[in-house]
């Protein structure tokens, strides 16, 4: 069967015109069972389908050739809601057209060119630019893949090329209420960030005489956002402002550093985030996210602007949990993923974070104390020495030969057995079985000396 692209009649599939119609239909201008274009069809008799590019809640997103404009690719998103009664459909084509409107208004490189809106047959297709490259969502799965996320460096970069962007959007009153990883494409030839996807703008509600007497009915307000990533507000009221998108940023921000959704990083019976347990950010840095995320609108901040001037400069600083260094043609080193706890000791192909990679004082003079609280067992060997049965073979050297490897290791064996909220909490242990080293032997080497300092002092008082 072939569904004619003007008024939708399906017809046989050896016909030639639309029997409702009587316009032409051809193979190139048909799509699939399934609601598919196939590659090949022609749209408008400009648009070439190439390939599909993906799907959404409100249609289908396709890569075609614009013969009109010097065979240019061009994204072509046709409307498709999953919802077809009548009220549902009313509202996606409200929703299609106002995205239409407000590309035409919008001019930054950041966001995707528009260049026409139109109908054809039953079907509503948008046409603006395409924007080659991968959105962040697939950059983090092929990061999780290989047990790394996004470092703070590299978040640090998005905000200050993305938030420009925001501001821009929000002065001219749009609010983009779908922000999310897979609405961030990384565009290929120079890593900046696009934003795409404004299929659900609106325009900022602005506040009047008759409002301060009269509040705007809520009600009647759209609800879009994805859940996790859109705040409360805009979620069970529809309610958009600045505050909104700055708040789905925050988020899409911990999920870049974490690897982790949002719905795993809030606490399901107060709502508090958990992000701070699985990260250890510098203090400038997890200030601003706790206030892009705030659960109170009153708490976030109500401007783009005011988290740039807040933001960090990392040129050459190091953090708390990762080193951030200075942007050398937008590369980053990779923050590893918390893999604490992992069992695989003394298998060398699983990383540990760099941060931890180093001598450890405290597994070195207390090895068969160390071991315990850290869940190194093989520091109990160690204590072989106090053995009179083993004493004569081991010579008394098994505690510093045990002392060196684990001083040696002990960091990367710690770190893979047992687990670990942060790199912060792993370090702040270890510098505690240092300092408690130090003082053990400080008080050992000193009641040595004060010792022989006794038999000196005796052996002169009796000898003379």
């Amino acid at each position: 069967m072939i569904t004619c692209t003007n008024c939708g009649k399906v017809n046989p599939a050896d016909g030639r015109f639309c029997s409702s119609c009587g316009m032409p239909i051809t193979q190139s201008n048909t799509s699939t069972p399934s609601g598919y274009l196939n590659s090949g069809t022609r749209l408008r008799d400009r648009y070439i389908i190439k390939r599909e590019l993906g799907q959404g809640g409100f249609g289908r997103t396709y890569l075609a050739e614009d013969t009109g404009r010097f065979n240019e690719l061009v994204t072509l998103k046709e409307l498709t809601p999953t919802n077809q009664g009548t009220f549902a459909l009313q509202k996606a084509e409200e929703l299609f057209q106002r995205e239409a409107v407000m590309l035409h208004k919008l001019s930054s490189p950041q966001i995707p060119r528009f260049w026409e809106f139109f109908r054809e047959g039953r079907k509503l297709f948008l046409v603006q630019d395409y924007i080659e490259g991968k959105t962040y969502q697939s950059l983090l799965e092929e990061r999780i893949a290989i047990g790394q996320t996004f470092s703070e460096a590299e978040v640090i970069q998005i905000f200050q090329q993305l938030l420009p962007v925001l501001s821009y959007i929000h002065t001219v009153g749009v609010i983009h209420r779908d922000i999310s990883p897979d609405n961030i494409i990384c565009r290929a030839r120079d890593n900046t960030p696009v934003l795409i996807d404004l299929g659900g703008v609106r325009q900022i509600l602005e506040p009047t005489a008759a409002h301060s007497q009269h509040p705007p009915d809520y009600s009647s307000l759209t609800r879009l956002g994805k859940v996790g990533y859109a705040p409360e507000e805009q979620l069970r009221l529809g309610i958009a402002a600045p505050h909104c998108d700055l708040y789905a940023l925050g988020v899409t921000a911990i999920v870049l550093l974490t690897g982790k959704q949002p719905q795993d990083l809030i606490d399901p019976n107060t709502l508090d985030w958990l992000w701070q347990k699985e990260l250890s950010l510098s203090q400038q840095m997890s200030h601003i996210l706790s206030h892009m995320v705030a659960q109170q609108p009153s708490e976030r901040f109500h401007s783009a602007e005011e988290i740039l001037q807040q933001l960090p400069d990392f040129s050459a600083t190091q953090m708390s949990g990762t080193i951030a260094v200075t942007p050398q043609s937008g590369q980053y080193q990779p923050t590893p993923v918390n893999n604490s706890g992992c069992g695989k000791v003394f298998d060398e192909s699983v990383k540990v974070p760099q941060e931890i990679v180093g001598w450890n004082w405290g597994a070195f003079w207390l090895p068969g104390c160390w071991c315990l609280s850290n869940q190194v067992w093989i520091g109990l060997t160690a204590w072989v020495d106090i053995s009179f049965i083993t004493l004569p073979f081991t010579f008394g050297l098994t505690w510093p030969i045990v002392g060196i490897v684990l001083g040696i290791k002990g960091n990367e064996w710690a770190w893979k057995s047992r687990n670990w909220k942060s790199i912060k909490d792993f370090q702040n242990h270890q510098r505690g079985w240092a300092l408690i080293s130090w003082l053990i032997v400080t008080i050992i080497t000193g009641l040595l000396l004060l010792i022989i300092a006794l038999i000196l002092i005796f052996g002169i008082t009796v000898f003379g």
